[in-house]
């Protein structure tokens, strides 16, 4: 997949954290005007983008996430919207034809979550379009380590793994009061 024309879907504290990690950010996607072109500014600021980006909005039609999705130069999106909504809008990313990098976890539920990879396995990897879940473990270092030690046989044939990670978040910490984790059921979005 090219790294070219990639739109982000979110303007959120994940979407801003994830600035400096950005390849060819071309547009973005947000509920509001406002929070769309304040994170196309900072943006803009943050990566030094010779461009401005294009700012995409539910409170204009011609500038829906629709319209946003019918470029031909975006080949891709990163979905960090609200976990409620996700499944959704990955799906609409995926008939527009766009590969996509959503965040984790994928959808409010299990039930949910196995339709969506359903769909996307029978449907829309067919076509050669791909979708990934964003997550770090695969690319840590132990994790790696422990593959070549498996794979060479060293520790005998692996027949069962249990993983148990717990992770504290402060009730201060900005991640902690965001919407989707206070009100996870709210709809953010109207989209289906």
């Amino acid at each position: 997949m090219s790294p070219k024309g990639v739109a982000i879907l979110g303007s959120g504290i994940f979407a801003t954290e994830a600035l400096g990690n950005a390849i060819e950010l071309k547009a973005v996607y947000s509920r509001s005007n406002k929070s769309a072109s304040v994170f196309a500014k900072d943006a803009q600021d943050v990566l030094k983008l010779k461009h401005p980006l294009d700012v995409y909005h539910d409170e204009d039609p011609a500038a829906s996430l629709d319209a946003l999705l019918a470029r031909s130069d975006i080949v891709a999106v990163i979905v960090v919207l609200p976990i409620t909504v996700q499944p959704g809008v990955v799906l609409k990313a995926l008939a527009a034809g766009k590969h996509v990098l959503s965040e984790k976890p994928v959808a409010p539920d299990v039930k949910q979550g196995r339709a969506l990879i359903e769909e996307y396995e029978a449907k829309h990897k067919p076509k050669g379009l791909v979708w990934r879940v964003a997550e770090n473990w695969e690319a840590e270092p132990g994790h790696h380590a422990a593959r070549r030690v498996i794979q060479e046989g060293k520790i005998g044939k692996v027949t069962f793994y249990n993983a148990r990670v717990v992770n504290y978040i402060d009730e201060n910490s900005k991640w902690y009061k965001t919407p989707w984790r206070t009100v996870p059921d709210v709809s953010l979005l109207h989209l289906p």
